[in-house]
């Protein structure tokens, strides 16, 4: 027949075209009639697509995390930030004070500083005390403070049978001509005298103006804010506010 090929005879492609040229036969000794495959194969387009699907998949997920988290931290109370501001007073400006005829020479106290700041003699209540890189002044006290605590947040837990959250309100100072300081790395604690409650313990929750947020000072900067303990009912009213010194604690009188 015509088309009859016996086997092992090789194909006529004369009339087929598969280097692109109709009619045109594919030599096999010539290069440019070797068949050949242009722009990316159907292999490498499915990739592709798979990778491109992915990175969709991976971004899509990350952005709805970041809407999570803006949607959590919108709903979330505002904190009140500490009240920081510059103050002409300068560092130790303690009372009592030794005067000296030079403006510009360093504050001093005449009290020796082994005589003050014990239990015994804490203190007063209004009285700077220059404590290493800090000054520390107590401003007020708040002995009974759900109320205040549950008008900033409104789930503020109250505080376990028997006990109050108490609030203090004090200012520091950084007193270092170079570098600057924090007033959440004062460790902060309330005493009677025998039995200590510390800031890190309390269970206040969310405290408005909490000295712990604000942030870094230098000197001359003043930082006021609250510091909140959860203590016994029945010591209330013989508190005094303890942080630690070079030699052991410091105690500050609270106001009645």
């Amino acid at each position: 027949p015509p088309h009859f090929r016996p086997p092992g005879a090789p194909a006529s492609l004369g009339s087929i075209g598969l280097s692109g040229l109709p009619g045109r036969p594919l030599d096999a000794n010539d290069p440019s009639s070797t068949p050949r495959e242009k722009g990316i194969g159907p292999g490498a387009v499915t990739a592709i697509a798979v990778v491109t699907l992915l990175i969709g998949l991976v971004i899509g997920f990350f952005t709805g995390r970041a809407s999570e988290a803006d949607d959590s931290t919108a709903s979330a109370p505002p904190l009140t930030s500490p009240s920081t501001s510059a103050t002409t007073r300068p560092p130790g400006d303690t009372v009592p004070q030794t005067v000296t005829p030079d403006p510009d020479a360093p504050p001093s106290t005449d009290l020796d500083p082994t005589t003050i700041g014990t239990v015994e003699d804490p203190v007063p209540f209004g009285q700077a005390y220059v404590l290493g890189l800090y000054e520390i002044e107590v401003l007020g006290i708040e002995r009974d403070a759900s109320s205040t605590l549950a008008d900033f947040n409104g789930s503020a837990v109250e505080p376990p049978d028997g006990r109050q959250h108490v609030l203090v309100r004090l200012a520091v100072r950084f007193t270092d001509a170079t570098g600057v300081g924090n007033a959440a790395a004062i460790p902060l604690f309330l005493s009677d005298g025998t039995g200590t409650w510390n800031d890190y313990d309390a269970s206040c929750g969310a405290v408005p103006e909490s000295i712990l947020g604000a942030g870094l000072i230098e000197q001359g900067d003043e930082a006021a804010g609250n510091a909140c303990f959860t203590v016994p009912v029945e010591v209330i009213d013989g508190l005094l506010l303890g942080t630690e010194g070079f030699s052991g604690p410091v105690y500050f009188a609270l106001p009645e």
